[in-house]
């Protein structure tokens, strides 16, 4: 017997696939031929006769209505939503709001009702392109149409497309007058089966997860209380329960102000969030962290974490007297280097994602570009970080003693070895990093032996019979050429080529010269610190020549320049201060700034403006003044300038660098350089 034909019809291609996989499911395609056509097919490709014609909504009747074959039933499909895939949705918070996404207002609106009468308990707030929306909305959920969710969004549900009501399935039915239509809601009540059974087993799942969160929370060394927004304890641990004497006490689903201690209750009250802070309870000091908890956009209570501080200062005290005593640790992060440069950044970055790798690192670059704080960073930005990071300088320490330094020896291995032997830096830095210094610098034989490490990971002691497996991170560096030194044979080749698996090239610091001031800001800080005295300034010219200057020293270099500052000047650095340019002046620096200023006396002189600069001068040497105030001030002086004529002299007198020009109301200031010119005009008049 010839199936009858039910033809769906609709604009997407994706409605009559889903049409399809669900007739499958259901095992309607049994009962009838399912055909399916496009709006933008039927001209080509026809309904056929007898067929009933099911439509995906009534707005695309009028443009179907013109090929409908004589006398054709039309219904129009009712639509619901894929249950099978709406766990996703039972993760968002309620209460939260979410956007709704469709391709139309019709099919976003109806989505929206769906979902409503589905029980999902969520502000929804319907969108189509081109609609507005609460800009504040972090979560949509689209019936398969991802493409037109906003870039605003942070998180997208999609629950697939909207499948056929089982109503729309029955009055197909009907109209054929078939009686199999029990089989069909046989087959949805086994989906709906088999989507609660997977629930009760996450359900289960969930529980058996909570106990294992629970067992993990109650032995860690901090005392833990969760607290919804409510201030309802929904977790304690034990360590909090034994801290608190809150034995016997029922506390979970308790309101925190009704079963804590009310002075201790108080007091975790006036703690800020994300702050550390030490607070006095029942006679002793205890370290307290409030953090709020924050899902989806919306708080949902906080969580406080406490310990006697005497704890933690007995676990710091342990942990820097195990690495400190033996000198194994990493000082330097990645937030200690300075540099804005876009070179300087790109290695940066480049150093970053390296760190978290395990690979050898080899560090390329001249004398005193930083390789010894790249390699700290590296490692206390990689998975080692809490591991030793043991250095070793293969220029500073002679051949004789490198070998067994390095690899350690056994008792009774040379005359005067330790009794009991001694312990290598291999061996020192076993699960952390080894930063191997001038590594240009390597004997043959010591290159010997370090290829065999590299490859092996394996150590043996000088004067030992046994092979002593070590996990070690190497990072090595030099400022020689190693690819010359193998051409010329003086770098075995395979261990090059074991150190060069991620190289690292660190730029010289005249190729970044916008980096100089921001490096020497950091150098000024840090020398005044220590020497207890006001930080100085360097003037346009001092950085001027700081950046056209070759720096052969590089940023190592600049840091003894700026060292030398802190103590020979007082409060402007100039160019003839800088020890690289005083080789240039025959002459003291105070000598060659007089001469400069006597100069600059006899040009404004010629100009006519001595006695206005002069005037000038006085009035800010004896406090800091705006235009206008100056302007006044030199009125009852008996000097007449007009406003346009005060500010052309502070402009040459700024860019000669004898005043400082402040921002908005600062005002002007008389300089270093300033005073000196004006003690030179004085003495050239007096």
């Amino acid at each position: 017997m010839k199936k009858k034909t039910v033809t769906f019809v609709a604009k997407m291609d994706e409605f009559l696939q889903s049409v399809v996989s669900q007739c499958r499911d259901l095992g309607i395609s049994e009962d009838f031929h399912i055909e399916g056509r496009r709006v933008d097919q039927l001209p080509y490709w026809p309904i056929a006769d007898g067929s009933l014609v099911v439509l995906s909504s009534k707005s695309i009747y009028p443009q179907v209505a013109a090929y409908l074959p004589p006398g054709a039933k039309v219904i129009i499909a009712k639509r619901m939503l894929p249950y099978h895939n709406l766990r996703e949705m039972l993760e968002v918070p309620k209460g939260v709001k979410v956007l709704l996404v469709s391709d139309t207002e019709e099919t976003a609106k109806e989505s929206v009702r769906l979902l409503i009468d589905s029980g999902m308990d969520f502000e929804l707030y319907p969108y189509y392109p081109g609609a507005d929306y609460p800009r504040d909305i972090e979560i949509a959920v689209t019936p398969g149409e991802a493409e037109h969710v906003p870039g605003t969004i942070r998180k997208v549900v999609d629950i697939g497309f909207r499948l056929i009501d089982l109503s729309t399935w029955l009055e197909i039915y009907a109209h054929f007058d078939s009686d199999n239509f029990q089989r069909v809601t046989a087959r949805a009540m086994q989906s709906l089966i088999d989507i609660t059974k997977q629930l009760s087993n996450e359900i289960h799942h969930a529980h058996l997860l909570h106990k294992y969160l629970e067992a993990i929370v109650n032995r860690i060394e901090d005392a833990v209380i969760a607290m919804d927004e409510k201030d309802t304890i929904r977790f304690i641990n034990q360590k909090a329960v034994d801290t608190l004497h809150l034995q016997g006490v029922p506390i979970q689903g308790e309101k925190a102000v009704h079963c804590l201690p009310p002075d201790f209750y108080e007091m975790i009250r006036q703690c800020d969030e994300n702050d550390d802070v030490l607070m006095d309870w029942g006679g002793r000091t205890y370290f307290f962290r409030k953090m709020h908890i924050v899902m989806e956009g919306r708080f949902f209570g906080s969580l406080l974490l406490f310990r006697k501080a005497a704890e933690i200062e007995q676990m710091e005290h342990d942990y820097r007297m195990r690495l400190y005593s033996k000198g194994l640790v990493a000082k330097y992060h990645f937030d200690d280097i300075c540099g804005k440069s876009l070179s300087f950044q790109q290695v940066l970055r480049i150093a970053r994602k390296i760190a978290r790798s395990n690979s050898t690192v080899l560090l390329l670059g001249e004398t005193g570009t930083g390789k010894e704080l790249f390699a700290q960073a590296i490692h206390n930005a990689s998975p080692r970080r809490r591991e030793p990071f043991v250095g070793v300088n293969f220029a500073a320490i002679s051949e004789s003693l490198l070998e067994s330094e390095l690899f350690g020896y056994e008792e009774g291995a040379f005359t005067g070895a330790r009794k009991g032997g001694h312990i290598g830096w291999f061996e020192l830095a076993h699960k952390g990093t080894i930063f191997l210094d001038e590594i240009g610098d390597a004997s043959g034989a010591i290159q010997n032996r370090l290829l065999r490490v590299l490859q092996e990971r394996q150590i043996m002691r000088v004067g030992g019979n046994k092979v002593i497996p070590i996990d070690i991170r190497v990072i090595a560096a030099t400022n020689q050429d190693l690819q010359c030194m193998v051409r010329e044979g003086r770098f075995r080749a395979d261990l090059y080529y074991r150190l060069n698996i991620l190289p690292i090239h660190l730029p010289p610091l005249r190729q970044r010269p916008e980096d100089i001031p921001l490096l020497a800001e950091e150098f000024i800080r840090k020398y005044c610190q220590e020497m207890r005295r006001p930080p100085f300034t360097l003037t346009q010219e001092a950085l001027k020549a700081m950046q056209e200057y070759d720096w052969p020293g590089n940023i190592r270099e600049l840091e003894n320049v700026m060292e030398y500052l802190a103590h020979v000047v007082e409060e402007e650095v100039y160019a003839i201060h800088l020890p690289f340019m005083q080789e240039s002046f025959a002459v003291p620096a105070d000598d060659v700034l007089a001469d400069e200023c006597r100069t600059l006396c006899e040009a404004y002189e010629q100009r006519g403006f001595l006695d206005d600069v002069v005037a000038i001068l006085h009035v800010l040497k004896q406090q800091g003044s705006g235009r206008y105030a100056l302007g006044e001030q030199l009125s009852r002086q008996g000097i007449e300038l007009s406003g346009q004529q005060v500010r052309y002299r502070l402009k040459l007198l700024q860019q000669d660098g004898l005043i400082h020009v402040g921002k908005g109301r600062q005002g002007s200031r008389l300089s270093t350089k300033g005073a000196v010119f004006l003690a030179c005009c004085e003495k050239s008049r007096g």
